[in-house]
């Protein structure tokens, strides 16, 4: 879906990315990470075209970039931001509407797509296309910055830094609605980030950033596994990887399937509880094996300290 071959970015006689060349494929979630200033947002703009590249080629499902006609190469994509940039004296309808009224759709199709994204979004129709930006919390503008750069129903969603302004809570909720979303409409994300936790739960795969540079590419388990250096290694958290690592298992596969109860009273897990979280359980009520639930409340399985002490696969 998206080609960069020999990249290269420079401002004057800074190289702000350097001779990189990166593949992704068509519904993949690629994530660019890196400390600040390594080139991964600059990366990003350089995709639709925000940000002219000084050297290689950039092609999308094929085309060189500068074969297509700007406009159109960013009606394609879909684009949302830290700050949303929402249109302040706009509602909410109105500025979902964008892409769709420069593509030329109809009315009912331009509202059948508000309401549909709306719903995705968890923001009914009825109390919030109305409403101006500034009468959303941040959590509902981003949701309507996202609806936004979905609305034109791109094949590809560029993500730069989207949940970096919000607290803990509502970044963590906008994550996890972003991965349910994904999960139904297979879009090709590249979302920059520089918080690895972040990057570890979205990505299918992440690319690490340095100094215009890319240092190593991988899945999520690979990279814990085998970090490719020490600036790696300490990006993904030094002594803490594997803790890191434990967040990305879930507890309905590592779960020993039997019929033996354990106490109802204690504390328990859900199937998609990850490791991590069965650890933390482990210390705070100092046990060593936890009844796994199913959705019902079913006990399905035990988790036991043992299993999560036995080498990865």
């Amino acid at each position: 879906m998206i080609e960069l071959i020999n990249v290269s970015k420079r401002f004057g006689d800074a190289t702000a990315v350097d001779d990189i060349s990166l593949t992704i494929e068509s519904g993949e979630f690629c994530v660019l990470v890196g400390t600040s200033g390594c080139g991964k947002s600059t990366t990003l703009r350089m995709i639709n075209r925000l940000l002219p590249h000084s050297d290689g080629r950039i092609r999308i499902d094929g085309e060189e970039i500068y074969q297509i006609d700007e406009q159109k190469l960013r009606r394609r994509i879909g684009y949302a931001i830290q700050s949303t940039g929402l249109f302040p004296h706009w509602s909410v309808e109105r500025n979902i509407s964008v892409v769709p009224r420069l593509l030329g759709w109809p009315a009912a199709k331009i509202d059948a797509r508000i309401r549909e994204l709306l719903a995705l979004l968890d923001l009914p129709y009825e109390e919030f296309a109305g409403k101006f930006p500034s009468q959303l919390s941040g959590g509902q503008a981003q949701r309507v910055g996202v609806a936004r750069a979905l609305a034109g129903d791109p094949d590809i969603l560029l993500m730069d830094e989207p949940f970096g302004a919000l607290d803990p809570i509502t970044r963590e909720s906008l994550q996890n609605e972003l991965l349910r979303i994904q999960s139904q409409i297979h879009k090709t994300i590249v979302f920059v980030t520089h918080d690895m936790d972040e990057a570890l739960k979205l990505a299918t795969r992440i690319v690490v950033m340095d100094k215009g540079k890319i240092v190593q590419q991988d899945t999520p388990q690979q990279l814990l596994r085998h970090p490719a250096s020490e600036f790696v290694e300490s990006l993904l958290g030094g002594q803490e990887r594997g803790l890191k690592q434990a967040g990305l298992l879930r507890s309905g596969d590592l779960m020993q399937l039997t019929d033996d109860m354990i106490d109802g009273d204690g504390p328990s897990l859900q199937a998609t509880d990850s490791i991590r979280v069965a650890l933390s359980l482990m210390l705070t009520h100092h046990c060593r094996s936890l009844p796994v639930l199913d959705q019902q409340g079913n006990q399905i399985g035990v988790l036991h300290l043992d299993q999560l002490l036995e080498p990865a696969p």
